[in-house]
């Protein structure tokens, strides 16, 4: 497939990653990517020393849920980012699982629309235009004095060479920092986890089901981000901030954590509410908000159905998702299933 037919329906659904790496919103689709930054001639001031998540050796991951109807069983594996790039985990219980499982349920749904070449090329001109603050205002104009200081810090410490994240809107300047910030930290926000799954699940030949998502009219969906409120970005962007300044230790804890297998101090450990801040943002667009809807409730359908047909099976959320009051774990409670575990 040519880059360009790849990055149309991306376009289309990369604002939906926006909300937090870890939200069940997150779909299998990577935003455009972005353009080769531009060197000043200046010579930075040397970053500060950032905190790197440091988890060696071979580590067991968490311990798997057993939700059961009759004689039918799916373990559930919570995932976690961001982590550690290098770490190396290895969980003999999903192996156990995997030797005899029918099927594995992945978190994220695929993602297709029905674009032409030219088509594609006029989504990705549109998606160009709709990250860019317009009238060529800049972050420094839209932004608080207050909280454009505290961005400028952030910006010199994980991204000093950008000068283009300056024209991007609040939503998309506070993905962009902490996408370098995660990678300056020497962590990442690839779902490794569920690929080192599916990765194991293949070999031992098991089938991998992932729901899907198509989207019918891409451009609407990128017109109505346009006319997300600017308070709502700019409160994302504060949330992001907030998260870089206060989270790092954090997120090393909750890695350590999810890496020793102990569920008890993941839930003890707070969670930022960056998540829920942005999802909100991105979730005033109408299309978005449907979408996101759509895709919980079809891996919610696709897990009943997992389920009921198969004996043995294995399924994949995000750990704070399955953890979380009201969660994925309390809500089939609700529906009669028995849900034992750590």
């Amino acid at each position: 497939m040519h880059p360009m037919m790849r990055l149309a329906p991306a376009a289309a659904v990369a604002v939906l990653l926006l909300a937090s790496n870890s939200s069940s919103a997150a779909l299998a689709a990577e935003p455009p990517p972005a353009p080769p930054a531009t060197a000043t001639p200046e010579v930075a001031a040397p970053a500060e020393q950032i905190p790197e998540v440091d988890v060696t050796g071979e580590r067991p991951g968490p311990s798997l849920w057993r939700v059961s109807k009759g004689d039918h069983v799916v373990w559930l594996l919570g995932t976690l980012d961001p982590l550690p790039k290098k770490m190396t985990w290895r969980s003999h219980e999903v192996d156990a699982v995997l030797a005899q499982a029918q099927q594995v349920l992945v978190s994220n749904p695929s993602v297709s629309a029905n674009i032409g070449p030219i088509s594609a090329i006029r989504l990705y001109m549109q998606w160009r235009r709709t990250e860019k603050i317009p009238e060529r205002s800049n972050l420094r104009e839209w932004l608080s004095p207050e909280l454009y200081a505290r961005f400028e810090v952030l910006k010199a410490r994980y991204d000093p060479h950008d000068n283009r994240i300056e024209e991007l809107r609040p939503l998309f300047a506070a993905r962009r920092l902490y996408e370098r910030a995660i990678d300056t930290a020497q962590l990442t926000v690839r779902n490794d986890i569920q690929d080192t799954v599916v990765k194991l699940a293949r070999k031992h030949g098991v089938e991998i089901r992932r729901t899907s998502l198509r989207l019918e009219d891409p451009r609407e969906v990128l017109t109505e981000v346009g006319g997300i409120p600017r308070a709502a970005e700019i409160e994302c962007l504060e949330a992001t901030v907030e998260r870089l300044e206060t989270d790092l230790e954090l997120m090393k804890a909750r890695a350590q954590a999810w890496a020793l297998g102990d569920v008890d101090a993941l839930r003890r450990l707070p969670y930022p509410h960056q998540r829920e801040v942005c999802l909100n943002a991105v979730a005033a667009s109408p299309h978005i908000k449907q979408l996101i809807a759509q895709a919980m409730h079809d891996w919610d359908v696709a897990l009943d159905t997992t389920l009921a047909t198969h004996s043995t099976s294995l399924a994949m959320k995000p750990i704070v998702d399955l953890i979380a009051p009201h969660g994925t774990l309390d809500a089939l409670r609700a529906k009669g299933y028995t849900v034992e575990g750590p």
